[in-house]
């Protein structure tokens, strides 16, 4: 056999078998609207029960399950991000007001509202 050929047989069965193992990443937009953050997450063919949406003092962690095949056969190729745990941790340079985030899961996108509760850095004042 081809050495090529061996090697990605021998690729392709290693990722094959660690489909649903392996988390993914997935994509994220991040927009600054002044007082709120609206961030995107590219979840497509992810079930809404199994989205675990975490938010910190200034990070936000989304957490999703595989979703379960019900087509029956042996799989010869799973490449969708619905096949493997997701999991992105997103650190902001704001705080957040964790009070006011709300989040909505739709057409396979993950919409997250958050309120800004101020800047991260230093401030030298002026004494009066």
């Amino acid at each position: 056999m081809d050495p090529v050929k061996k090697l990605e047989e021998g690729l392709k069965e290693l990722y094959d078998s660690n489909a649903g193992k392996v988390e993914r990443q997935p994509d994220v937009d991040i927009y600054d609207l002044g007082e709120n953050l609206v961030i995107y997450v590219d979840l497509p063919g992810v079930r809404k029960d199994s989205i675990k949406v975490r938010v910190y003092d200034r990070t936000v962690e989304v957490v999703a399950s595989p979703a379960q095949y019900e087509g029956g056969g042996k799989p010869l190729r799973r490449e969708r991000i619905s096949n493997f745990p997701v999991a992105r941790k997103i650190e902001l340079p704001f705080r957040l007001r964790v009070d006011s985030a709300k989040a909505v899961y739709r057409d396979g996108v993950l919409q997250i509202v958050i309120a800004k509760a101020g800047e991260y850095g230093v401030a030298e004042l002026k004494i009066d």
